[in-house]
């Protein structure tokens, strides 16, 4: 069964093992209607990823670039780029992730002439379009990938493979094409300080947080912390804590009888009218009206007895 969330670690590192060590490959179809909020949230892996979007539009963020992919569109995603994919319905998104490993192994002289230059380098992404050649290319590519993976052969794996190569080859010759994190106004080092802030941020958003509390918990200065934030994701220290609060009152309104004042205390908020006027701000609805239409909705999928 699909999670419905994505599961990081303290960097923002997401948890899930892509494949296995003997053949570190991955399909995954995904519709992120599904998912809650309707996005798989920010994270970030060491496998290389490919997205594809087959219906809806979705919004793709990497760093703080977002991208608007409409049905056809692809990306590239390389090793230790944090992302996120929204959708405001559906958005089903077909994908493969991969390690290094899977094209060639470590020390081989594929992985230092072809896999290096994106692992060792500001790479950041690129955006694929049917529009351009190349990327048609690859494009199409992905789709005898994913129905390879959905109808596998008897050599399935042999032929994946030579399709990722395939691909791989096409990406390597543009490589000076694709967004860095350079472009973007971005290095590891303020990634690495961005995901351990979050992490304080996850583990104290029932008190009251400042700026200085949030910078001080990786050791910067404010307005370090507040550059490596707009490098990050388009949201201030202060706006993000606001928004872990918010998703986890949507999670006590839906599986606790706790009143909202309550909620709103235990989440962190000055008060319920500053909770009510944010969560109705973020997810277009009041709690109290979330948590009736929730009720409602478990009633109305009730088995008789």
């Amino acid at each position: 069964m699909q999670s419905t969330r994505t599961k990081t670690d303290e960097t923002m590192m997401e948890l899930v093992t892509h494949g296995s060590a003997a053949f570190p490959f991955q399909y995954y179809h995904e519709d992120l209607g599904k998912f809650e909020n309707r996005c798989i949230d920010w994270h970030w892996h060491r496998e290389f990823e490919l997205v594809t979007v087959k219906r809806g539009i979705v919004q793709c963020s990497i760093g703080n670039i977002n991208h608007i992919l409409e049905e056809g569109d692809g990306i590239f995603i390389n090793s230790g780029s944090i992302h996120r994919f929204a959708s405001a319905g559906t958005g089903v998104i077909p994908n493969v992730v991969f390690a290094p490993e899977f094209i060639a192994p470590d020390s081989s002289l594929i992985q230092e002439r072809f896999l290096a230059p994106f692992l060792d380098s500001g790479i950041s992404h690129m955006v694929l379009k049917t529009s351009i050649p190349w990327q048609k290319n690859i494009l199409l590519t992905l789709l005898r990938l994913y129905g390879l993976c959905e109808d596998p052969t008897p050599t399935w794996e042999l032929e994946a493979h030579a399709m990722v190569c395939q691909i791989w080859s096409g990406l390597y010759e543009h490589r000076n094409e694709f967004v860095t994190m350079e472009n973007t106004g971005t290095n590891r080092i303020s990634q690495v300080r961005f995901r351990r802030m979050t992490y304080f941020i996850e583990q104290n958003y029932q008190k009251k947080l400042t700026l200085e509390d949030i910078a001080a918990s990786v050791g910067v200065s404010k307005r370090e912390a507040l550059r490596c934030f707009q490098c990050s994701v388009p949201l201030s220290p202060i706006e993000y804590v606001n928004k872990c609060r918010l998703q986890k009152a949507w999670k006590l309104l839906l599986h606790t009888d706790l009143s909202i004042t309550e909620i709103a205390e235990r989440t962190g908020f000055e008060s319920s009218s500053y909770f009510d006027r944010l969560f109705k701000r973020e997810f277009h609805i009041t709690p109290g009206k979330h948590r009736s239409i929730s009720k409602s909705q478990k009633e109305h999928h009730k088995k008789p007895e």
